[in-house]
């Protein structure tokens, strides 16, 4: 548990919504769900992570639904939430005059048989130490609500219906129907323990006994746990390179073997302002970072599944996509949900307009997936080369075009330094990995289509005066993207060039806290963009690769002010607040964690160690 003071209940929300920081994440391979420290689950889509929310009062507190376990009382308060260790296993605890007087215990229940489904919430409360008074509250919604439920009192619980849509709950706790939810006020006794289970798409619901919440919660921790000690994590920052490696684990679609880049659509990059996006979608750009990363804690097999995973939804659909639906249920066409948003922040969105984009670098963020799982030890068969092949011709009639960048601009399209680059590495990245293998291949052709991609970048993509690198060809910018070109090898990271770039970076997109705007050009939106975390993760890198390793350590301490209690990261950071914003828990910034970590690790630790959990070993 964790050794602090806890959070007073009267802090949790602001206008009326849990602050994005103040809540954890519960997950199962199939969907998730955000638990607030004051026992509200206020986001949860049911039963996929596309899936229509449940409960999504984080975005309307009035109209969006939730589901709340708390003390009655709560003005003498303090709350600590934290993760059953190695699993996603969620324990929120209410203490009263530093006695805990209630402790909820939140998960969604999965195990190694991946083919069983459990749409389900499991709510598992204690009262240890004293009487206490429970506020219940079960107030689903469908459709957005512009579909009122039906209600109805079964036998041992209570069944949600709406057109096609139903949910059922089941509890030892005495509730009743009021107005559109179920409520209660129940007064529990010393040493008393109870369970509130909600499941999708049910007719009926048995005692709550039958959903067996203690035998699931057993199987759910194993399989968290087993999973834990299959990898290899380093001994420096080990608490936080686990939970980030937890939570990717968690963001995977289990049936596709797809994975979401957050859980949660439409929370805010700005508050009051209209940077809202939906994040429930597969990025193809984040295929190599998640392949790389997964690799780097050992996890080589799941890697490579992961690559062949979205490899057969590529070939299925014939074309390459910026972003790829989970499953067949979900839809990318973007629509404008009445709601009033995160504080207010509006619109609210959900499907995601950039999949129509061109994005050059998604092309070469693919091939260097494979080129990683090529270097980790994985299988590159025929069939992978031959979409090497068909992606790189594809990408040597392309290349030259104007893209949206891997910021996804909705202005007008430019030729952008990082998508050149990118499309620079997919080239010699193939070309090194297919000539290591002994598959035949057009490298003469490839290597002259590198020579260009380089010679086009040197010639216009530097801008004279400040000898580094800037935003677009023409553009006197520069783009917090550029601190990845350290890393790609089109110059040393000793360069003149790559030095003033970093630099130039550092003086016109660094705050004092280490955190880094994406740019500063117009990007068409009103609301100013905030602090980006991955960039920050890459700035330590950089910072690696320039041989400056007690700055790098010095940044990377620094950017754990903005992961939660739990270690979870949001996509940015509010520059006036220092508040975490924007879709929660983000995949990115979790992947640049593990990235960072690991580089720091191989420079403090030594290069021959590999740690686990239990201890320290040899590789």
């Amino acid at each position: 548990m964790l050794s602090i003071g806890g959070t007073p209940y009267g802090k949790i929300d602001r206008d009326g919504y849990s602050l994005i920081r103040n809540h954890g994440m519960i997950c199962n391979n199939r969907t998730a769900a955000l638990v607030s420290m004051n026992g509200t689950i206020d986001w949860a889509c049911l039963p996929h992570f596309n899936s229509d929310p449940v409960f999504s009062s984080i975005l309307d507190s009035r109209k969006g639904g939730h589901f709340q376990v708390t003390p009655m009382a709560t003005d003498h308060l303090k709350v600590i939430q934290y993760y059953h260790d190695h699993t996603n296993i969620l324990i929120t605890e209410f203490y009263d005059d530093l006695v805990l007087a209630l402790r909820v215990t939140d998960f969604l229940p999965t195990s190694e048989y991946s083919t069983i489904n459990f749409p389900e919430i499991h709510r598992y409360l204690e009262t240890p130490n004293r009487d206490i008074d429970v506020k219940v509250t079960v107030e689903p919604v469908f459709d957005y609500g512009r579909t009122e439920p039906a209600i109805s009192k079964m036998k041992e619980g209570f069944v949600f219906r709406a057109k096609s849509h139903s949910l059922g709950v089941s509890s030892d706790l005495p509730l009743k129907i009021r107005g559109r939810s179920l409520a209660g006020g129940i007064r529990m006794k010393k040493g008393e323990d109870a369970r509130v289970v909600v499941l999708h798409g049910v007719r009926d619901v048995q005692r709550v006994s039958d959903y067996q919440t203690l035998e699931r919660m057993e199987e759910t921790s194993k399989y968290w746990k087993d999973w834990v000690s299959q990898g290899r994590y380093p001994a420096l920052y080990n608490r936080e390179t686990v939970r980030s490696a937890l939570v990717l684990k968690g963001l995977f679609y289990e049936p596709t073997g797809l994975m979401v880049a957050a859980p949660t659509s439409s929370l805010p990059e700005c508050i009051g302002g209209e940077r809202n996006w939906d994040y429930r979608f597969t990025w193809i750009r984040d295929t190599a970072y998640v392949v790389e990363s997964l690799a780097i804690l050992g996890y080589k097999r799941e890697a490579i599944k992961f690559l062949y995973d979205i490899m057969e939804t590529v070939k299925k659909q014939r074309k390459l996509k910026t972003i790829y639906q989970i499953n067949e249920h979900g839809s990318l066409e973007e629509e404008t949900i009445d709601y009033s948003g995160y504080m207010d922040s509006q619109p609210v969105r959900m499907g995601n307009q950039a999949a129509t984009q061109l994005q050059i670098d998604e092309y070469g963020s693919i091939i260097n997936a494979i080129y990683f799982v090529a270097n980790a030890g994985g299988t590159v068969n025929s069939f992978l080369w031959d979409f090497v092949r068909e992606t790189l011709a594809h990408l040597s009639r392309i290349w030259q075009k104007e893209d949206s960048s891997i910021w996804e601009f909705r202005t007008a399209p430019r030729h952008y330094t990082f998508s050149k680059a990118v499309a620079w590495v997919a080239f010699r990245r193939a070309i090194e990995m297919g000539r290591k293998i002994g598959f035949t291949a057009p490298y003469s052709q490839w290597q002259k289509n590198a020579d260009l991609i380089r010679e086009s970048i040197l010639a216009n993509a530097v801008d004279r005066k400040t000898n580094s690198f800037v935003q677009y060809y023409g553009s006197q910018n520069t783009d917090g993207a550029l601190l990845r070109i350290p890393h790609f090898g089109i110059l040393s990271p000793n360069d003149e060039i790559i030095q003033s770039t970093v630099k130039r970076i550092e003086d016109e997109l660094m705050t004092k806290d280490f955190l880094f705007r994406r740019y500063t050009n117009d990007d068409g939106l009103k609301c100013p963009d905030n602090a980006f975390l991955l960039l920050s993760y890459w700035y330590v890198e950089d910072l690696v690769l320039m041989r400056e390793y007690e700055k790098a350590r010095e940044v990377f301490d620094h950017l754990q002010k903005f992961s939660n209690h739990l270690y979870l990261m949001s996509e940015e950071v509010d520059l006036e607040s220092l508040e975490p914003i924007g879709n929660f828990p983000q995949a990115m910034s979790h992947l640049g964690l593990i990235r960072a970590a690991k580089r720091l690790n191989d420079v403090f630790k030594g290069k021959s160690q590999i740690y686990r959990k239990e201890g320290i070993q040899d590789q």
